[in-house]
């Protein structure tokens, strides 16, 4: 996937005809004329509407004639899904950075994303979230780093704040993969293990990023649930 390891320009549209496909050459839509919002949001928008199909599952992106500039002057864009974190830019600003805040707080600070490369980030984590055809493992350390590096390639994102520090995006030419610490009760105590989910469009052989790892692929939570401890859903 050229377009995710290097990003330009186009790389959200064409991610999205790679993932979805097209809405069978059906003209481009037409979106409302909006004031003050940078083109690359524009984009985003007219990209995402023209596969005919949804592009988010998760966190959401504010709908274009709902962007509004605060009183601060920023301009919220993207919102988590339990409304606990905002991301927003400064449409005036030349380098077009990405800050976020919670909801709890009025102070923004910076994600290291400017706004091009954050909604191609946010759109690759929305379509693996969505993706039907994936699955996850929970891997030893000394098992994952010569398997992602034997078959993917690290992709330049930097951890959103609803991500954990340590997440690491990579891609194949034709799978998605996201390696991040596994949910409580997922990896034996003392014992350094990532939680590995790949995903790919439908009609790929998903299963042959299975071989080697066999024994470590989730069908269910590998750790029974102890009444006294709370478990965290699988990610997937």
């Amino acid at each position: 996937m050229e377009e995710l390891l290097h990003p330009r320009s186009n790389s959200v549209r064409r991610f999205l005809r790679r993932w979805y496909g097209t809405s069978g050459g059906s003209p481009e839509p037409t979106l409302p004329k909006c004031e003050n919002v940078p083109p690359e949001l524009i984009e985003w928008h007219e990209a995402a509407t023209s596969t005919g199909v949804p592009v988010r599952f998760q966190d959401y992106p504010v709908k274009l004639t709902a962007l509004r500039r605060a009183a601060d002057g920023m301009l919220v864009f993207w919102v988590e899904n339990q409304q606990g974190y905002y991301w927003a830019v400064d449409p005036e600003s030349t380098d077009r950075q990405v800050f976020d805040r919670t909801n709890t707080s009025e102070k923004w600070r910076p994600t290291g994303e400017n706004l091009e490369r954050f909604l191609l980030h946010r759109t690759v984590h929305e379509a693996l979230v969505g993706a039907e055809n994936k699955f996850s493992a929970v891997i030893p350390t000394e098992v994952l780093e010569p398997y992602t590096s034997n078959q993917f390639a690290a992709l330049p994102f930097t951890p959103v704040v609803n991500e954990a520090p340590s997440t690491r995006w990579l891609c194949s030419a034709d799978a998605l993969t996201r390696v991040a610490p596994p949910p409580i009760g997922y990896a034996p105590p003392g014992q350094e293990r990532w939680m590995f989910t790949v995903a790919a469009a439908p009609g790929i052989d998903l299963m042959k990023y299975g071989i080697g790892i066999e024994p470590y692929i989730l069908a269910r939570p590998r750790f029974e649930e102890r009444a006294d401890e709370r478990f965290e859903p699988p990610p997937f």
